[in-house]
């Protein structure tokens, strides 16, 4: 039997994303979990290691017993090695600690990584869940934000996040005077979109435009890193490693006031309405958590609304999608700067390399 030495006895402990990973490859001994390739996550996962058993360890599905996977916040009992445990101190409340473990870290990641501080001009896109929190903590890390929005119908939400300016793309007039402001921007849409207007936005080659929702220009994002590695301006980012999970709770936690998301608390038989909300835009940025309390037996009896009516079709990330973002991506990198000799030059420029060389 293992011995806990990280956590005493009536610690409040909280479990984020990632209940698991190898510990040993470089990902891991570099902080970033996440980035494991046997990281194990909190939801739908399989437990290889036997660190994070799920409870019950069997489920029964169409008659056949097989192993259960790993239930997330759905889950009533968790095992998790100390590792991956978070403690949350015990002046946080509790019902907050969820969404910061999660979007939380989301938006305190990247920030971190590209060392957001004191003076830094941070642009946040998308003011759901996710951007409402990166407007707080990018503020608590002394940073200049920006909202960033279509419209100008969720600035008095950025303003009562505490961002100092907001943006409306929509206004052609206030994106040209952003231009070339921006040190750091996070894209939290999790629909597909076009990310160049963002892109003008950037202060400078060392600048960085970070894509956090799940869609075609993530996976084109990816493809685009591996080949340029860090001087590719458009960069992705999920969530982040446990110790800057144990961070981000402490900073919240150490804010004056407290570093607070926007949540509602809901019980479980309310699900479908909760997808339905979200999928409405989630125009107010709340988070919504799940009254665990609420799951018994009669949950089940309760639900008797049909699956939920979502409007927004699912994210299709085909190879061709990601490829082609991937392109345009890397062809804005290069044509911004680049050697015009290289291989990637050569595969990635709007025109002929030597076209290009005999105008510059």
């Amino acid at each position: 039997m293992c011995q806990v030495t990280k956590f005493q006895v009536g610690d409040q402990l909280g479990v984020g994303c990632l209940v698991d990973s190898c510990l040993e490859c470089a990902a891991c001994r570099a902080g970033e979990e996440e980035n494991c390739q046997r990281a194990v996550f909190t939801y739908q996962s399989d437990d290889w290691s036997g660190r994070a058993a799920p409870y019950p360890a069997t489920r029964t599905v169409d008659g056949q017993v097989e192993k259960s996977p790993l239930l997330g916040g759905y889950s009533t009992k968790i095992v998790v090695h100390e590792y991956f445990a978070v403690k949350i101190p015990g002046s946080f409340p509790l019902e907050y600690a969820g969404p910061v473990m999660c979007s939380g870290i989301t938006m305190y990641s990247p920030l971190r990584r590209y060392g957001a501080t004191v003076g830094t001009h941070v642009g946040i896109v998308g003011l759901g869940g996710l951007g409402v929190m990166g407007i707080k903590l990018a503020k608590q890390l002394g940073c200049v934000v920006t909202a960033i929005s279509r419209s100008e119908a969720k600035k008095e939400l950025a303003t009562r996040a505490g961002a100092d300016h907001y943006l409306a793309t929509a206004a052609a007039s206030q994106m040209e005077a952003a231009r070339n402001s921006l040190d750091i921007i996070l894209d939290t849409i999790p629909t597909d979109h076009d990310i160049s207007p963002y892109r003008s936005l950037l202060a400078s080659q060392a600048s960085k435009l970070v894509i956090l929702g799940i869609n075609a220009n993530f996976t084109g994002a990816f493809v685009a890193r591996k080949l340029l590695g860090n001087i590719c301006r458009v960069q992705i980012s999920g969530i982040g490693g446990i110790a800057a999970t144990q961070e981000v709770i402490e900073l919240c936690d150490q804010a004056e006031p407290k570093i607070l998301p926007e949540i509602k608390i809901m019980p479980v038989h309310e699900l479908n309405s909760i997808f339905e909300l979200l999928d409405a835009s989630n125009d107010a940025g709340i988070r919504y958590v799940l009254d665990i309390g609420t799951l018994d037996e009669s949950t089940a009896a309760q639900c008797t609304a049909p699956p939920p009516t979502l409007a927004a079709p699912p994210v299709q990330l085909s190879m061709q999608s990601t490829l082609q973002r991937a392109a345009s991506i890397l062809s804005q990198e290069c044509s911004a700067s680049c050697c015009v000799h290289c291989l990637t030059c050569g595969l990635f420029l709007p025109q002929p390399v030597g076209t290009r060389a005999k105008q510059s």
